[in-house]
């Protein structure tokens, strides 16, 4: 009895009640346990010892993701909080708590006074925007960072280069579930998850007929000068697929890319969805829309002819998010109005 007593003393399991004989078999390692290793944009692996506890988010798109997970309690402050402003879930008033250290999205000294253990970003390469903290900045501060990502590792974003067709929302719920790991909330994040394809099939269910032609536009046009428009490597992209429309200009592929007035009357888009509050538009909001129906480049286009003009803020559609499920929402009921 005494050698068996021993035995389990030596073998420091947590049986309690269990007799040391009628041991079980070593009970499953727990979904929270550390360490965890998760894959950055460039497929290398991000290993977390711990959970991360204070939280630094370049912009308002990882800090939204964060607000659904219920952790804005780890955040210790955010850049760029424009994407807030369109939010119009519970959340918001969760986002409206989060320190706002800058307009922008942060710069590397911003970002090292609040001394994090993480950086997020909803963009899919750090250092694009300029003073932003590169990969060799978080390196320098010891801190490790996590984006959201697109196709292309974000060349496009970065240098406009080439990236492969994005027709899903599968960044966002990359980038929740990659999160729901690294946090130890996966049970939460694959619901969120699941919320947010089971509404995405709901629009896919009620999608019915032809697919329209869609010019996607970003400002106003202006005579003499090209016409920007969104590529096929965009989340823009890939909701205009799941809303059953398809893209003018689906064989270009770069995130703001220009293209001919020529071209677009060439190609005659049957609607004409507005991209407003990207930072360098001359007109915002709902201006920028009527701006557009009475330009007189675009007047001779089916859609104009036909009223068939309508609007989404950038905010929604540029970055892997939450509120990207919103957009597709608001897109396909905006392109298929008036359908039988």
């Amino acid at each position: 009895m005494m050698r068996r007593l021993v035995l389990c003393l030596v073998a420091v399991l947590p049986l309690a009640a269990a007799g040391c004989g009628d041991a079980p078999a070593a009970a499953p390692v727990a979904a929270t346990s550390r360490p965890v290793v998760v894959e950055d944009c460039a497929g290398k692996d991000v290993t977390f010892t711990q959970v991360p506890a204070k939280v630094v988010t370049l912009d308002g798109y990882a800090a939204q993701t964060m607000a659904r997970l219920g952790l804005t309690g780890k955040i210790v402050g955010t850049g760029y909080p424009a994407p807030f402003t369109v939010d119009a879930s519970p959340y918001k008033e969760e986002l409206a708590k989060i320190p706002v250290l800058g307009k922008g999205v942060l710069v590397t000294e911003v970002v090292a006074a609040q001394r994090p253990d993480l950086v997020l970003t909803g963009f899919s390469v750090f250092g694009g925007p300029p003073g932003s903290p590169k990969e060799a900045d978080l390196a320098t501060m010891n801190v490790k960072g996590l984006a959201a990502c697109l196709p292309g590792g974000g060349r496009a974003m970065r240098d406009g280069a080439p990236s492969p067709a994005l027709t899903d929302l599968e960044p966002a719920y990359d980038f929740i579930r990659k999160l729901g790991t690294v946090f130890g909330v996966q049970d939460r994040a694959q619901k969120l998850v699941n919320e947010l394809r089971a509404r995405q099939e709901a629009v896919a269910a009620k999608i019915q007929g032809a697919k329209p032609r869609v010019l996607m536009v970003q400002d106003n046009p202006v005579a003499g000068q090209p016409i920007k428009t969104s590529g096929s490597g965009t989340l823009a992209h890939a909701l205009l697929t799941l809303a059953g429309g398809q893209s003018l200009f689906a064989d270009v592929s770069s995130m703001h890319a220009d293209v001919s007035p020529e071209q677009v009357v060439e190609r005659d888009p049957q609607a004409i969805w507005v991209i407003s509050d990207y930072p360098f538009a001359k007109t915002k909001g709902r201006e920028l829309v009527d701006e557009v129906k009475r330009n007189p480049l675009l007047a001779g286009t089916t859609a104009v002819k036909q009223g068939k003009v309508f609007s989404t803020s950038q905010y929604l559609v540029s970055f892997p998010s939450p509120l990207n499920v919103d957009a597709l929402e608001q897109l396909a009921a905006d392109l298929h109005a008036g359908s039988s």
